[in-house]
């Protein structure tokens, strides 16, 4: 028999407790906040209370109603007895279904900080009642016995700190402001002598680019790769004369032409080229990766990425009420990658000032356009998109110039995006000193009639703009700046291996690394409030940060950022298509853009969706520039499982990204620790990960309304212990919790640390508690092969030498992945008695 014996006497003691309840004032203001309609559906026994908190005094009926519910709870009488007296882990009962929620998920999240204060009055009503005996009894502490330890059968105790792995972020009291940049000249706004400049630049990218290939080809290039434009030099000069100093382009591993007709300097293109310190990008990034912030070029060597980069710089532009644009250069090929087509529709949707420039060289790579599409016109991939999408001749400058003009001043205007394909051709192969067996001789000599330069240049001599000795003039300044580049790059210094590891990180605010006592506070709000509240108070003191994702003006799929829109409007809460590489591409063009975006993707899966923009691109661009660029982005990302939502959508995926070095990671346990994280992660300057545990939305705890932050890189103990160190993160903090307290009562003294973040980890805190407990235990969700827990165990025992008594024990997910039955997934994933039985097994 349960705790209440009939239907009759669990109405008379819910009765009495609502009636008790309604007298408190405090917490009925609260409870009509939510202005919604709740029921309570009971079994064994049978039962069924509605309640109305959409006003004041509130009411209830028991039995069946007329009126709606928002919500409603099913769970066990004997459960909902348990929960009144504060001893139910609601994201538990909810994940092994004790506990069925149908209706607003996010006012349920809101409910419990209201109904926490009632957790004091219902033993007092059972008391009244004279049901006392319904009260739950201390359980007597067993001693358990120990195993007799031979402490003279051990080495020596030593440890070594310095074999810990150091996470080289610069972190500073105040971050020293950056050196100005140098931008380009501004070209001739004379018409005639802007087309002599288009001549001058074209036979500049021509000579720099043949006299490097027979670099290349004399092995005097240190790189085994080198992408020429030969032949296609009109798309990129025609492109960059149309655009201002201050706009921007993404361009392809293809880029030494577009970075000349931009205006980057040659000596220090050349000289990355050759690795050197005085390189664009100090010898980090080479051919592929071109980038000059104070130009306004940015290459990546992934196809397609260009795409979903710009459209980032262009949002950032349009937030900050600016007229600048951002051209994405891409090959044919790149219009069959997904981020293409997300990029072009985000940018459409969002009017977003961007150009997209398709340079067709008629090959991607060695195949054919028409073998690699059946639409060979692909100025007509437009029109799925609702955007002007033009066809040009891509070797005639002028021609390139004007359309691209057209495009640019109307993305300028307001009036967003548009396609330009420009047809050209590659007269060299797709790399230097490849083989080219994919196409014919009579092709490539058709095509070197087309010669853009020979072609620009007898237009300019016919209509008189310019003469023989001027063009000359040309060609020997181009020849005299090859030179001079070359000589440059060979007397320049090689960057120095002290230096490894510089780039990686950008500078950070040493405030963000300490540690702080938080604010004093009574009030008591849920995990996913506690986010809210944090990215609220983050977009108000600063205006370059925004939210990003699908559905995120009504709240996302967990309701985290519901209200948002209503406070910051739509433009700086952006709804998004179901796109991950678009949002996470344009989250780092935007972040390089010098703004504060916060991405949130619905379920951490789906960052497998956008995972280029992660391990490519926002881990990687710092350090490929040389420190050019900072990416303060945070990538929000609901995982875990326990909710019954099968494989794909109950992941954890923390240890898959500890391996990118670059990134930040972050997974708060607490709800005080999710605001003051989430609101270091949105202060750094650099990209963070903060993985959120879905089960975690619904805790409830003492959270400081006031702005604060929680360190980076610092552990928390959240349990002291003498018998053995339990290291947790994220969803299993509360398992540890739950072990710990379990043991208490065998007599066992268990600590509890909380790593909270694991990009930097605080090792260091583990090694003083294993050297207080002399055991470890670790405790994630991810899978157990390659997990967070082999990467500790396997620092502290380098770190450490006869400090441990004992095996190290790791308890993870099962190497499987996670079932739809509810049954086989609580199986897998770790749970109190598995931790409990883990401890029990080196003590």
């Amino acid at each position: 028999m349960g705790i209440f014996r009939t239907t009759e006497e669990l109405y008379r003691i819910m009765g009495a407790f609502f009636d008790r309840l309604s007298q408190e004032e405090q917490i009925t203001r609260r409870l009509v906040q939510g202005n919604f309609v709740l029921r309570l559906r009971f079994r064994d026994p049978e039962g069924l209370i509605t309640i109305d908190l959409r006003r004041l005094p509130i009411s209830y009926q028991f039995g069946e109603s007329a009126l709606v519910p928002d919500v409603e709870l099913t769970s066990s009488a004997d459960l909902a007895h348990q929960f009144w007296l504060g001893r139910v882990n609601i994201p538990m009962a909810v994940a092994t279904r004790q506990i069925v929620v149908r209706g607003s998920i996010r006012k349920v999240l809101d409910l419990l900080p209201a109904i926490t204060p009632a957790f004091q009055i219902y033993p007092l009503v059972l008391r009244e009642l004279g049901y006392a005996d319904l009260l739950p009894r201390a359980a007597p502490v067993r001693k358990r016995r120990r195993r007799l330890e031979l402490p003279f059968f051990r080495p020596r105790p030593k440890v070594e700190l310095e074999r810990l792995p150091h996470t080289p972020i610069p972190i500073f009291e105040e971050i020293p402001p950056e050196a100005p940049r140098k931008a380009p000249s501004p070209l001739p706004e004379d018409p005639t002598a802007l087309r002599r400049e288009m001549l001058r630049r074209m036979y500049l990218i021509r000579t720099v680019e043949e006299r490097l290939a027979s670099e290349f080809q004399a092995g005097r290039l240190p790189s085994e790769v080198l992408y020429r434009s030969t032949g296609q030099e009109a798309v990129g000069v025609g492109v960059c004369f149309a655009l201002r100093p201050d706009d921007f382009i993404v361009t392809t591993h293809r880029a030494l032409g577009h970075a000349i007709a931009k205006g980057v300097e040659v000596n220090s293109l050349v000289a990355e080229l050759f690795g050197k310190e005085t390189g664009l990008c100090r010898g980090r990034g080479g051919p592929m990766h071109v980038a000059d912030a104070g130009a306004g070029i940015l290459a990546t060597s992934i196809v397609g990425a260009s795409c979903v980069l710009a459209t980032g710089f262009a949002l950032a532009a349009k937030l900050r009420g600016e007229d600048r644009v951002t051209v994405a250069f891409l090959g044919d090929g790149a219009t069959n990658q997904g981020m293409f087509h997300e990029a072009v529709n985000l940018a459409a949707v969002l009017a977003l000032p961007v150009v997209f420039v398709i340079e067709n060289n008629q090959y991607a790579e060695f195949t054919p356009l028409h073998r690699h599409t059946l639409v060979t016109d692909l100025s007509k991939r437009a029109q799925a998109y609702g955007i002007p999408g033009v066809s040009v001749d891509g070797n005639d400058a002028l021609v390139v110039y004007e359309a691209a003009r057209e495009m640019i001043e109307r993305a300028r205007r307001g009036g967003g995006p548009s396609l330009l394909e420009c047809r050209t051709y590659r007269i060299a192969g797709h790399t230097e000193g490849e083989d080219v067996v994919y196409r014919t001789e009579e092709e490539v000599e058709m095509w070197k009639a087309k010669d853009p330069l020979t072609r620009l240049e007898q237009l300019l001599l016919q209509e008189g703009t310019v003469d023989l000795a001027t063009v000359q003039g040309y060609a020997r300044e181009a020849n005299q700046a090859v030179e001079q580049a070359l000589a440059f790059a060979r007397e320049s210094p090689e960057p120095s291996v002290e230096g490894l590891t510089d780039f990686i990180y950008a500078p950070e605010r040493a405030v963000l690394f300490q540690e702080t006592p938080l604010p004093r506070t009574e009030r008591q709000i849920s995990f996913s409030a506690a986010i809210r509240e944090a990215l609220m108070q983050a977009m108000e003191e600063d205006p370059r940060v925004y939210v990003i994702g699908e559905d995120v003006t009504t709240g996302g799929y967990f309701g985290v950022t519901a209200g948002l829109v209503e406070r910051f409007g739509r433009e700086r809460v952006i709804d998004t298509p179901i796109s991950e590489s678009a949002i996470l591409g344009s989250t780092v063009g935007a972040a390089m853009a010098g703004m504060r975006p916060v991405a949130e993707i619905q379920f951490a899966d789906f960052l497998s969706c956008g995972f280029d923009a992660i391990l490519n691109h926002a881990s990687k661009l710092r350090y490929m520039s040389g420190g050019q660029f900072q990416l303060p982005l945070v990538i929000r990302a609901p995982g875990g499982g326990g909710l019954g939502l099968g494989a794909q959508h109950s992941q954890s995926l923390e240890a898959l990204f500890l391996h990118i070095p670059g990134i930040l990671m972050v997974a708060p346990a607490t709800p005080a620790d999710a605001k003051g994280l989430l609101t270091s992660a949105i202060h750094s300057n650099n990209p963070v990960l903060f993985f959120e545990h879905k089960l975690l939305y619904a805790t409830v705890g003492p959270v400081p309304e006031e702005r604060y932050t929680v360190p980076l890189g610092r552990a928390a103990l959240r349990r002291e212990g003498r018998d053995v160190t339990v290291v947790a993160f994220g969803w299993m903090v509360e398992r540890a919790l739950d072990a710990a307290r379990m043991l208490e009562e065998e007599g066992i003294s268990v600590e509890v640390l909380d790593l909270r973040t694991l990009i930097p980890m605080d090792t260091q805190a583990v090694v003083r508690s294993v050297e207080r407990t002399g055991r470890l235990v670790i405790v994630e969700e991810p899978p157990l092969t390659g997990g967070v827990g082999a990467e500790v165990a396997a620092r502290i025992v380098e770190a450490t030498f006869g400090v441990l008594r004992a095996p190290v024990r790791r308890v993870a997910t099962v190497d499987t992945p996670l079932p739809y039955n509810r049954r086989l997934e609580g199986a897998a994933i770790p749970h109190a008695e598995r931790i409990r039985e883990a401890i029990l097994s080196i003590l």
